[in-house]
């Protein structure tokens, strides 16, 4: 029995405001399609016996009409090649209200396709797999619920668990909704043959049977040093491959220290890094301890110059006189859902039920 393990695909994404000369969509949007595009493809040239997507399939709980045609279209190649497959939502496209309904209910029109999405465990039996689910709950009671929930189908030749969220509080990405969750293999229903999850941008085991398969494409320059791809499992051998996509370059350039440098010195250093970058690349540039007269003198338009070649550069430059003043470009200010989060987590008010702020908020905000 194999199966092949992929989440975060986050279609629908975009960023920056640049356009693919061929389609006029975003440029970064059409590389997330593109991403998910290879991955259907390898999944059909590797006809595995099933598929398991670990959450965050769109990007959005409302995607638009592209992303939701491009996601149909590759899951109904899926479904058409009679390979069963289990799709868990994760937290960008659960809703904040529930009567707002989900984009997965019509994922379930294909056959051969199980989509969980409702807040609560599920266990759909496949061949000789017990696929067990647990879907992102907006709720800690719920989590626990689906957890507690969870049991074990003796008549399974394999017990496999899918889900979305940070493993044991660990491994997160920060985000305010983001789902916490317990050690599932020292649950009374484990272990488990296999633990697929979902969330974290980067591939990782937690231990050889619990891994992370990471995102199919970057969504952050944080996650620039991070593969992205799909895991192929077989659960008879317990082999497991790793299959990297082929995607855009993401990288965070060497800080350059400028405490000694002159405008003229930076932007020799400045060019003999950006001869590093490969075209088409998004990049970042770290200008640290630039001294203010220097910094008065220096053109961002020159430097924006040595990086024609890229697709986008952010520029960082951190003045010496005043070390927490950072100038940031092209910084992303988010949906008013995450921002309002954002400055919930920044307050320091011991006495707020923050928990409870953030549904009021999110019911108010949820336009």
């Amino acid at each position: 029995m194999r199966l092949v393990h992929f989440s975060d695909t986050h279609l629908g994404f975009s960023d920056y405001y640049r356009t693919d000369p061929q389609t006029g969509l975003n440029q970064r949007e059409q590389d997330v399609y593109q991403a998910w595009e290879q991955a259907i493809a390898l999944i059909l040239s590797l006809q595995p016996d099933l598929v398991l997507h670990a959450g965050d399939l769109f990007h959005t709980p409302r995607p638009n009409n592209r992303a939701i045609r491009i996601a149909l279209e590759g899951i109904q190649k899926i479904s058409s090649a009679g390979i069963p497959m289990v799709i868990v939502s994760g937290n960008h496209e659960t809703p904040r209200i529930r009567s707002t309904g989900s984009i997965f209910e019509s994922l379930a029109l294909f056959p051969n396709v199980f989509p969980v999405y409702e807040s609560r465990y599920e266990c759909h039996v496949i061949g000789s797999v017990a696929v067990h689910c647990i879907p992102h709950c907006s709720l800690t009671e719920e989590l626990e619920e689906a957890v507690n929930a969870v049991t074990r189908w003796e008549g399974a030749a394999h017990q496999v668990l899918v889900t979305h969220g940070a493993w044991s509080g660990s491994y997160g990405m920060g985000e305010f909704n983001e789902q916490r969750l317990p050690d599932l293999d020292a649950t009374t229903a484990g272990p488990f043959d296999y633990i697929a999850l979902g969330h974290y941008h980067r591939p990782l085991a937690i231990r050889e049977h619990i891994r992370y398969s990471g995102s199919t494409e970057r969504t952050s320059l944080s996650q620039s040093e991070h593969p992205c791809g799909l895991l192929e499992v077989d659960l008879a051998s317990g082999k497991i491959n790793f299959f990297e996509l082929a995607t855009r370059p993401m990288l965070r350039l060497p800080v350059l220290e400028c405490r000694r440098l002159s405008a003229a010195d930076i932007y020799q250093q400045v060019e003999r890094l950006s001869r590093t970058c490969p075209d088409g690349a998004v990049v970042q540039l770290t200008l640290n301890e630039v001294n203010a007269s220097v910094f008065l003198q220096l053109e961002t338009a020159r430097l924006d110059n040595l990086f024609e070649h890229v697709l986008q550069l952010e520029r960082i430059i951190r003045p010496a006189e005043a070390e927490d003043a950072v100038h940031r470009v092209n910084e992303r200010i988010e949906s008013l859902p995450v921002e309002f989060g954002r400055y919930l987590e920044a307050v320091e008010e011991p006495h707020w039920d923050k928990q409870r702020l953030m549904q009021l908020g999110y019911r108010y905000l949820d336009v």
